[in-house]
């Protein structure tokens, strides 16, 4: 699909070129809507690459929950995470975030320099899920510093 709108921005580039190559063919108002339409097309099909390449990356590796083990401050906690928290910790890991990871019983503040054992989501599935919108942290809050 992407290739579609890539093609048809290539035709109204080309359109446009040949309008402004002869003056006094068209209409400004012609000229302004095949230029204004140029950007919405590029938009749509980054967009919409990206969306398949994120469908991809997820079809090759679906995100899966996970017990790991996170070392902070000093402390130790072991903890078994869901999918979508497992993606979450990863991406405040990679971001050297400061969050607080809620898994009850406790709470784990998570900061830069936090280490985690244990198989973690990979960075091109994470991000997948970010351009889906599928991404969801309700248990991850903004430490206060």
């Amino acid at each position: 699909m992407s290739v579609l709108y890539s093609l048809f921005a290539v035709l109204v580039a080309a359109a446009l070129i040949l309008l402004l190559l002869r003056p006094g063919v068209a209409r400004p108002m012609t000229v302004w809507g095949l230029a204004a339409l140029l950007p919405v097309l590029a938009a749509l099909s980054a967009s919409l690459a990206a969306q398949g390449r994120a469908a991809r990356a997820l079809d090759a590796e679906p995100v899966q929950g996970t017990a790991v083990t996170i070392t902070t401050a000093g402390r130790t906690y072991p903890v078994t995470l869901d999918a979508q928290d497992a993606a979450c910790l990863e991406r405040a890991l990679r971001l050297k975030a400061r969050v607080i990871l809620d898994v009850p019983p406790v709470k784990v503040p998570i900061q830069p320099g936090t280490r985690v054992s244990g198989p973690l989501p990979d960075r091109a599935a994470v991000e997948a899920l970010s351009i889906r919108g599928a991404l969801a942290c309700p248990r991850m809050r903004a430490q206060r510093q």
